[in-house]
């Protein structure tokens, strides 16, 4: 009697460490655990069945209806079919996937995995037991991979992937297309293969060790199609290593559309660049007429303001000349008559010295008329250089502008230290400062009665001067202040303003001067230029040149 209860209680210890192992099993598992007794029908489910789901243990009975009813129901034929049949005897063991409802009214991926554990002696089962596995995040991934599959081998954009040596691993439908292989095809190629260039080999390694280096490479090259023909692609690659191995992802873009385009512009761009030149050429040649015709309608003015001045040193000469020459005939005519008086040769001779006098004064004042007519002029009409005073070169021209203000009651002050030389042109700048003089008297002093023009200098430093121009006239308007340097642009159009005064004089100083010429002026208020100049001008490449 001893010996039974002896192995009694083995077995209970046996049985007592079996059940221990297993609940510890159950603890340290993250499955859920499953079993069916098919004789009576009874069903457990265990915790981590429940909380899988997103449920507390034992929210609902554990029968197959409860189970039945979470099934997703596009899933619960093919569920219920395959766990019929493996009962049925045809198989011990089964897994199946499908989808479960969770606590919050979601789905969940399980994968069903069960076994046939007891069967009577007609094979039919009595005993099933199995676990549930969540597979949920496994299948997004499967999803998300079956997605990005399908969108990589149907995107738009040829995609291939490349081992080190250049064979290919992958070849989307586009890839295939643009070079006219079946992807069989492709898969036993390698990218030098497809490189229509003799050194390929050598600038594909070049390439691997730059992309290495780099992690992606951007660059344009060509590709050999099936048939022999090339296209231009543009490849965007990727280096990455993955499982101990390193590949290349590589974007390929046909550009042979753009490449014609490139073409098309490059020679519409050079039909526009030979286009340009031509009237370049023109315009620097209309632009030469006009400055010109600027320097004529200058020179006009010049001659005729001086002509004006002549007229009275000349015109009081003639009269003086007309008057002695009555008073010879007189005293030609006393002399044939009789014997000379004293008093009629003392009055004679006194006549003689006051009329030398007059006709010396007079004809002195024509010859220094002349002398700064004859200078402005040249200067004026030519791009001469030389080394010239600026207080005498500007007293020089105001004096020779002098008949413009004839009639008016402006008045012009010089503020120019004298000894201020300059190694320049002064031709240009006399142009440029009656420009400026003609633009006071048109417009600053439109409606203006009395008018003020300054002309100061001084030396910035060793190598440049500011000459300094300024009216009190009527200003400038806000809205035209940015555009007075324009060509053609004038206020005052039908009134005698061309608007090629100011640009000109812009140009002159920039071009010839080497200079700076800026303007400033509010409504009302006057206006003010400022030139600044080197003391040795740039040398001027030609006169027409020069002139613009």
């Amino acid at each position: 009697m001893k010996r039974p209860v002896a192995g009694s209680a083995r077995s209970d210890r046996a049985l007592h460490a079996s059940e221990e192992r297993l609940r510890l099993v159950m603890e340290a598992t993250s499955d859920g655990i499953w079993d069916w007794q098919l004789a009576t029908g009874e069903l457990y489910f265990s915790d981590r069945w429940y909380t899988m789901l997103g449920y507390t243990p034992g929210a609902f009975p554990a029968s197959y209806t409860a189970w039945r009813d979470r099934v997703h129901p596009d899933d619960l034929p093919a569920a219920e079919a395959a766990i019929a049949t493996h009962i049925a005897g045809h198989s011990s063991d089964f897994s199946i996937e499908f989808r479960m409802r969770t606590s919050d009214g979601g789905w969940k991926w399980i994968n069903g995995r069960g076994k046939v554990s007891q069967r009577d002696a007609t094979q039919r089962a009595l005993r099933v037991v199995g676990t549930h596995v969540d597979i949920h995040a496994r299948k997004l991934a499967e999803d998300e991979l079956q997605l990005s599959r399908f969108a990589i081998d149907r995107a738009s954009l040829a995609i291939a992937w490349a081992r080190a040596d250049g064979r290919y691993l992958y070849a989307n439908r586009e890839m295939c297309r643009i070079l006219g292989y079946r992807r069989e095809e492709l898969l036993q190629m390698r990218v030098v293969d497809v490189d229509p260039r003799p050194d390929a080999e050598t600038r594909w390694q070049a390439h691997w060790q730059t992309l290495r280096a780099a992690g992606s490479l951007t660059s344009e090259s060509e590709r050999r199609r099936k048939d022999g023909s090339t296209l231009p692609v543009e490849l965007s690659a990727s280096y990455f290593e993955y499982g101990g191995e390193a590949y290349s992802i590589a974007f390929v873009r046909d550009i042979s559309a753009r490449k014609r385009a490139e073409a098309e512009l490059q020679k519409h761009r050079q039909h526009l660049e030979t286009l340009v030149g031509e009237r370049t050429a023109e315009l620097r040649q209309a632009m030469r007429q006009l400055v010109q015709s600027e320097k004529l309608a200058a020179l006009g003015h010049l001659v005729a303001g001086v002509a004006h001045e002549l007229n009275t040193p000349l015109g009081n000469a003639r009269v003086v000349a007309g008057a002695l020459a009555e008073q010879v005939e007189e005293f030609a005519h006393a002399c044939e008559s009789g014997p000379l008086r004293r008093s009629q040769l003392a009055a004679f001779v006194g006549r003689c010295r006051e009329a030398a006098r007059l006709l010396d004064r007079n004809t002195a004042r024509a010859a220094e008329l002349i002398s700064q007519f004859k200078q402005v002029a040249i200067d004026q009409t030519s791009i001469r250089r030389r080394v010239f005073d600026l207080r005498q070169t500007v007293e020089e021209l105001v004096a020779s502008l002098r008949p413009q203000f004839k009639g008016r009651q402006h008045r012009v002050e010089l503020d120019i230290p004298a000894g201020l030389q300059l190694d320049s042109y002064p031709g240009p700048l006399e142009q440029v400062l009656t420009n400026l003089v003609s633009n006071s008297l048109l417009h600053g002093f439109y409606g203006v009665e009395r008018g003020l023009i300054r002309l100061t200098a001084g030396e910035i430093d060793d190598r440049h001067i500011r000459l300094c121009y300024s009216d009190d006239g009527n200003g400038i308007a806000d809205s035209v202040r940015d555009r007075i340097f324009d060509p053609f642009f004038t206020t005052r159009l039908g009134s005698g303003g061309s608007g090629l005064g100011l640009y000109i004089s812009h140009n002159l100083v920039s071009s010839v001067l080497g200079g700076t010429l800026a303007v400033d002026g509010q409504p009302g208020q006057g206006v003010r230029f400022d030139i600044v100049l080197p003391k040795v001008a740039p040398a001027a490449n030609s006169p027409g040149d020069a002139s613009l």
